[in-house]
């Protein structure tokens, strides 16, 4: 299988009502759009949300107003111009067949096949464990068997509401279950979708890619090709991202970031982002060593729209420059972060990367199996529960000189009674009993931390120090929680008196906050706690991978290598709130900036990919590199 890269994902969902379907379709010209936006391969509609078919199905239903092949035509068309076709079909929505078939939708636990808005998507849902399934099963055969695919996207593949359905229930009784369990209900629905996606796997076999969009990594090992971030990050925000990116990257597959062009949602006919929104979201790809796809909708009558391919191809013409330098390269990071989930990440993990991203550290996410020993500094974030097999790896990476910062619950047993490892040597002293309490440091910070009593936000454990512990700081509590007593709503709870715990303690190479500083972050964004992060990290890491001065902090810097050269990366744009969404319209500029990346020697350094020279000098282990002017984002490599 050939690398995906340049892609486009191409929603197309169409109600029946629409006379002229496809009156202004060509094959040819939708194929050479295509090339001409330096497209090299395209998810297309084989089967969309509504439940409609684009090529001539003997078991589904065509749109009612296509008289041709569409889907077949559009592979053959792109076959000849060398552009990849993954074939799309939704798997959860299926209008048409819901309609037909109430029998094959999924039941609520209210007995109801229809709820929500109905004038969205997911008023009903489909259960793969009724004829629906071997329905699906035999389009995806009739395409594997028609087409020269090469490969299948399958949508909607999370469970949007578990099935209380008839077939359901007794197939849970059947095995033993309890039918009026919802955690049996749900982990049947759950493992349903999964064994589905088992007969899909052997039906395409093991030649053609295949994504299962929404099953989370740990699901679908085995099963998936590669995997797709599904972003629109003006919609869904900026932080969900950068943290997925960071884990996904090291499952030892290729990732790339699907984008969209919309502004507003999928299926945003009218809207487009512009250029340097757009550019921000490919440059981040690129910063996380990810490929690209950028999702479009294609209008049923005239096709795909002229303006928006000729944006996304001088996109493209700029990331194809850059591929001497991207192409399969690794993302360099001096901390690991753990994640136990399998890949569902939590508030944490999007509070640490941005964080991170902020204070300039270079980062992975990375789960039980990675090495460990690539780091030189875990974190925990929030509420990593270290089980028995955890234990004996970080044991022996602090035993190997690594650092460890904890927070929140992380650190304690699953039980969650007390610090697994005695190298904490610190205690569990109890759940935090205080909603609105403080923390002051002990040591001196040189002014990065106010000298005051500062807010904590978000309830994590109390700690104790033992022997060979420290505080770090105080942990203060007030005069009362913020409640209702039956006369007064407390709203106002000043701090009162030193608790006799920490709020933060050291052991060693070991650092644990009493609190979860990560996921307090994503809802206050206190500058203090980025601070304290910030101060515990550099006495950890006192010599980092890359250094910067006159970097905002809004601004995002990576280092990837590849072959001889490392890569440094640095990308201005950010997004700017604007009514209910997240908008970035212009290209910042910088001057005078510097960046120290670690190392002994270079032979050159110049900016990519016009390979314009740089200035340099070597000093205390580390490349100081005086920066050019920036004009929204800019590549450097060093040889």
């Amino acid at each position: 299988m050939r690398k995906i890269k340049r892609a486009v994902h191409i929603d197309f969902h169409n109600l029946p009502d629409i006379a002229d379907f496809g009156a202004n379709f060509d094959a040819q010209v939708f194929a050479n759009t295509l090339k001409e936006a330096h497209v090299e391969h395209v998810n297309v509609f084989a089967k969309c949300n509504i439940g409609f078919a684009y090529y001539p199905t003997t078991l589904g239903t065509m749109h009612p107003h296509l008289h041709f092949d569409m889907f077949g035509q559009i592979v053959e068309a792109c076959r000849k111009v060398n552009i990849g076709v993954t074939a799309y079909l939704n798997v959860g929505l299926d209008h048409e067949m819901a309609r037909k078939h109430r029998d094959w939708t999924v039941v609520n636990k209210d007995g109801q096949v229809l709820y929500g808005d109905r004038t969205a998507n997911f008023f009903r849902t489909m259960c793969l464990n009724t004829g629906y399934r071997q329905y699906l099963l035999g389009m995806i055969r009739e395409i594997t068997e028609r087409y020269p695919v090469e490969g299948f996207f399958l949508d909607i593949m999370f469970l949007i509401e578990p099935c209380y359905g008839n077939e359901c229930l007794e197939a849970i009784k059947a095995k033993g279950g309890n039918p009026l369990n919802d955690k049996e209900v749900r982990d049947f629905s759950q493992e349903t979708l999964i064994s589905f996606s088992r007969e899909v796997k052997a039906i395409i076999g093991p030649d053609k890619f295949l994504y299962l969009n929404g099953l989370l990594p740990a699901d679908t090992e085995g099963l998936r090709t590669h995997i797709e971030i599904e972003c629109l990050p003006c919609v869904w925000g900026y932080d969900f991202f950068p943290a997925h990116a960071a884990y996904a990257r090291n499952l030892w597959q290729q990732a790339l970031y699907m984008t969209g062009r919309f502004s507003a949602d999928w299926a945003d006919f009218g809207g487009l982002q512009n250029k340097a929104s757009l550019l921000n979201d490919c440059w981040d790809a690129l910063m996380n060593g990810l490929t690209t796809s950028i999702g479009d909708h294609m209008h049923p009558r005239d096709g795909l729209n002229p303006t928006v391919y000729r944006m996304i191809g001088e996109i493209y013409r700029e990331l194809e420059r850059l591929e001497p330098w991207t192409e399969d390269a690794e993302v360099l990071a001096d901390i690991g972060i753990l994640e136990l989930a399998g890949g569902h990440l939590c508030d944490g993990h999007a509070g640490v990367a941005r964080m991170l991203g902020e204070l300039k550290f270079t980062y992975d996410i990375i789960d039980e199996r990675h090495d460990f020993a690539k780091y030189r500094v875990l974190i925990l974030p929030d509420n990593v529960r270290v089980s028995p097999d955890l234990a004996s790896r970080l044991r022996q990476f602090i035993a190997g000189g690594g650092g460890v910062l904890s927070t929140g619950h992380s650190g304690l047993n699953p039980e969650g009674t007390a610090f697994t490892l005695e190298e904490w040597k610190m205690s569990y002293a109890g759940e935090d009993p205080w909603n609105s309490s403080y923390f002051r440091m002990r040591k001196d910070t040189g002014g990065e931390i106010p000298d005051m009593l500062c807010g904590i936000y978000k309830q994590g454990i109390l700690l104790q120090v033992d022997e060979g512990a420290e505080e770090i700081a105080e942990y203060w509590q007030p005069y009362f929680n913020r409640q209702w007593d039956g006369f007064h709503g407390s709203f106002y709870t000043p701090p009162d008196r030193y608790a006799g715990h920490p709020a933060v303690a050291k052991a060693g190479s070991i650092i644990q906050f009493c609190f979860p500083v990560f996921g307090a972050y994503m809802k206050h964004a206190m500058n203090f706690h980025k601070r304290m992060v910030g101060y515990c990290l550099n006495g950890l890491l006192p010599v980092p991978l890359i250094k910067c001065e006159g970097i905002p902090s809004t601004a995002r810097i990576a280092v990837t290598a590849k072959h001889n050269m490392r890569m440094i990366q640095v990308k201005l744009t950010h997004p700017e709130p604007r009514g209910k969404l997240n908008i970035i319209e212009d290209l910042p500029s910088l001057d005078g900036a510097v960046v120290w990346v670690k190392g002994e020697s270079a032979n050159r350094v110049y900016s990519a990919p016009g390979k314009e020279a740089l200035p340099f000098e070597i000093s205390d282990g580390y490349i100081r590199i005086p920066l050019p002017r920036i004009d929204g984002y800019a590549m450097f490599v060093v040889e």
